[in-house]
């Protein structure tokens, strides 16, 4: 058996243990805030088989930027910025109480490094749902996320 062979068989029956392994493609986004990103926002979100989750959520359709790629006015950057979200970190699945918890390491926003985003999910066959648990001003967000082919 080859290692590409061995590591194919460990990470297929890690995911079966653990389905939040792979890549989700954004579907929707249920919140009062969902206008940053407007009417069809995009966005993936990846979890590994080592514990390690990446986000990016972007604005759909991205604002044109008329003074060129190199020297966006600063009303541009301010738009652009508030239109895109993106972090990296490690994620905790605690099956009890049906919450995936990320830690981020790094974020678009710099005050949310080191944070805990904390998670309910549900899981219905290729969806994802997930649902902040304690953050008062993102209560009734829901980003549904749909297993990427």
């Amino acid at each position: 058996m080859t290692q590409t062979q061995s590591m194919t068989m460990r990470d297929s029956s890690h995911a079966k243990s653990n389905p939040f392994v792979g890549t989700w493609k954004l579907i929707s986004i249920s919140s009062s805030e969902s206008r940053l990103f407007g009417e069809r926002p995009m966005g993936i979100l990846i979890y590994d088989a080592d514990g390690h989750v990446a986000v990016q959520i972007m604005r759909n359709p991205r604002p044109d930027i008329s003074s060129g790629p190199g020297f966006p006015t600063a009303k541009e950057v301010q738009i652009a910025y508030k239109g895109y979200y993106a972090y990296y970190g490690t994620y905790k699945v605690n099956r009890e109480t049906k919450t995936i918890t990320h830690h981020l390491e790094g974020s678009l926003r710099p005050g949310d490094v080191g944070k805990d985003f904390t998670r309910a999910y549900e899981i219905s066959g290729n969806r994802l749902a997930l649902t902040p648990v304690d953050d008062s001003q993102a209560r009734d967000a829901c980003l549904t996320w749909e297993r990427a082919k």
